[in-house]
């Protein structure tokens, strides 16, 4: 499937406006390149991405707690 600009602006244009708050959280994710598990070589993690999903699964088993679903919900006005 070929996109382009237009076709996402046409989408944008379709958005009813009380949903635009909602939209303009949402691009910011997917316009910003950021790796959340960076790989060393194929399939492979760096040991930087290994130890920093060791010290999240760490937090969690000493009791950390994470956010709601129902959180990120509200946060994004659909909760």
């Amino acid at each position: 499937m070929s996109i382009d600009r237009r076709d996402l602006h046409a989408l944008l244009d379709r958005v009813p406006e009380g949903d635009l708050p909602v939209i303009r959280k949402l691009l910011p994710a997917v316009a910003i390149e950021f790796d959340v598990a960076p790989v060393a070589a194929e399939g492979e993690l760096t040991d930087a991405a290994a130890r920093d999903i060791e010290a999240a699964e760490a937090y969690f088993d000493k009791g950390g707690s994470g956010i709601s679903h129902e959180e990120i919900l509200r946060e994004f006005g659909l909760g």
